[in-house]
């Protein structure tokens, strides 16, 4: 059996950074680093207990997830989620889910409305707990499962790509709902949609995506707003 030496101190050095960027991650996520919070190295890496180089590691993955990204003179920083951002994440959104919708009404597999509507019972008991991580978690899980019933392993990869992408984005939408008033959450009604015509699965999909993008949009006005209110007046 052949053996290579030092190769089970990569995978130990590689764990280390896996837990560093996962604690960061869910700050991230969870909204306790805002979107342009500067992250300084040796505070983080000294707060997580580990070595600048495995927090370098973590900022790597971390940057291909679209979370962090590295500026000029500022080192790393929380990832802006911008105007064009938006409109090209909810763009490709709804590329992939109208295909999905259209292969689930013709299908009308049981199996996935079922996974579906358990998924719509999750989001809905964690908005009313106020419960984010189970409401992201429950929102990601019910679209992949609507792009399953295409049955593309490609298109399922380029969802899950896209979704990983776009965490930060959902996690201000779901921010949105306490910061625009939004008292009620749409999943139920796409899923009546879904249960329809092809047509009118479509709707419910066009009009779905589109309310979460314009509800992310105003929320960025709200973040620009409030950013400019409390800069120093000179």
């Amino acid at each position: 059996m052949m053996t290579i030496e030092g190769l089970g101190a990569n995978i130990q050095r590689r764990s280390t950074a896996e837990q560093a960027a996962e604690a960061v991650r869910q700050a991230i996520l969870s909204l306790r680093l805002p979107p342009g919070t500067p992250l300084r190295e040796a505070a983080l890496a000294a707060e997580l207990g580990v070595s600048r180089s495995t927090l370098r590691e973590a900022a790597r993955t971390l940057e291909s997830e679209g979370l962090v990204r590295y500026r000029m003179n500022r080192g790393i920083v929380v990832a802006d989620v911008t105007g064009p951002d938006v409109a090209d994440i909810y763009a490709a959104r709804t590329s992939v889910e109208l295909t999905a919708a259209d292969a689930l009404t013709e299908h009308r597999d049981p199996e996935i409305y079922r996974q579906l509507a358990d998924l719509v019972d999750r989001i809905e008991q964690a908005f009313d707990q106020d419960d984010t991580a189970t409401a992201l978690d429950s929102d990601r899980l019910f679209h992949a499962t609507l792009v399953s019933a295409t049955g593309s392993p490609r298109l399922c990869r380029f969802h899950a790509q896209l979704q990983q992408e776009q965490r930060l984005a959902l996690a201000l939408a779901e921010r949105s709902r306490r910061e625009l008033g939004r008292a009620t959450d749409d999943h139920r009604q796409l899923l009546d949609a879904l249960h329809g015509t092809r047509s009118e699965a479509r709707a419910g999909i066009t009009a779905h995506l589109q309310a979460g993008a314009a509800e992310l949009g105003r929320l960025l006005d709200l973040l620009a707003h409030h950013d400019e209110s409390e800069k120093p007046r000179g």
